[in-house]
């Protein structure tokens, strides 16, 4: 969408009842470019005896690999590096034995694109540009399923190996899930707005079925130099990215046709 400025003080009353004003904003800056790349793997589908075009559809599972940096106020001695162990390398680790599981076993119907993309922390820029040079066409790609932050449990959703599904009520996906017994869940923060907050609005906005699974229970080493691999639950994240697996192989053997409800696509 467009850039937004909130005002405040003064300005905020006279704009607020000034009919047709505008705002001209002086912005100065610099622009400073960096190589950065996607990573992008591809297992292809190879449809059912029932279903042989399923071979040509695709799923992309996706994770940000990307955070924010170092501390520049940091001193001599202070831990400086965001490692982001979390935010997001947890969903980079569980996309990782996503791709090991689902290509030791038997090929999927649908062809699985495995993406992790750079650049997620400041606008979505790699999966935006994914979505520009798609592996596999987007009209042809019926889903995202991306994996933000699961590394904690979170006991709003049940703790140990419940995940959580954004958008809970724009698609079939989530209630799919749950008649599998999956432990996933409805996203129990609506007003955290988290649908619209990481990779899959990209595609969502592009019409395909996207949604996030997370765990996120709004820890306060969320992007603070704390969020550090050893305050990660490793057998939470093992229940998580088995339910995980057994969601994307539903999806991926034709068992579930992602859909959109009526009106829950974000679609411009």
């Amino acid at each position: 969408g467009p850039p937004r400025v909130r005002v405040r003080g003064p300005w905020a009353d006279e704009l607020a009842t000034a009919e047709g004003a505008r705002l001209r904003v002086a912005a100065p800056g610099e622009r400073i470019e960096q190589p950065a790349y996607n990573v992008v793997g591809i297992l292809r589908g190879v449809g059912t005896p029932e279903r042989p075009e399923l071979a040509a559809e695709a799923i992309v599972l996706s994770a940000h690999y990307d955070h924010i940096g170092v501390r520049e106020d940091a001193v001599e001695g202070e831990d400086a590096v965001y490692n982001g162990a979390d935010d997001d390398a947890s969903g980079c680790a569980a996309l990782l034995e996503l791709a090991e599981a689902l290509a030791a076993g038997p090929r999927p119907a649908r062809t699985v694109v495995f993406l992790l993309a750079t650049g997620e922390e400041i606008g979505l820029v790699g999966t935006r540009h994914y979505l520009e040079h798609p592996a596999v066409p987007l009209e042809r790609t019926v889903a995202n399923l991306n994996f933000e932050m699961i590394g904690r449990p979170d006991a709003l959703v049940g703790g140990r190996g419940k995940l959580w599904l954004t958008g809970w009520e724009r698609t079939n996906l989530g209630p799919a899930f749950a008649e599998l017994g999956l432990g996933v869940v409805a996203d129990a923060r609506p007003e955290q707005s988290f649908f619209q907050r990481s990779d899959n609005y990209a595609f969502a906005v592009r019409g395909v079925v996207a949604q996030t699974l997370s765990s996120y229970d709004l820890h306060s080493d969320y992007h603070r130099v704390s969020d550090e691999a050893s305050r990660l639950d490793w057998e939470h994240m093992q229940a998580a990215v088995r339910a995980s697996l057994a969601a994307v192989r539903a999806v991926a053997d034709g068992s579930i046709d992602p859909a959109w409800e009526p009106g829950g696509s974000p679609a411009r």
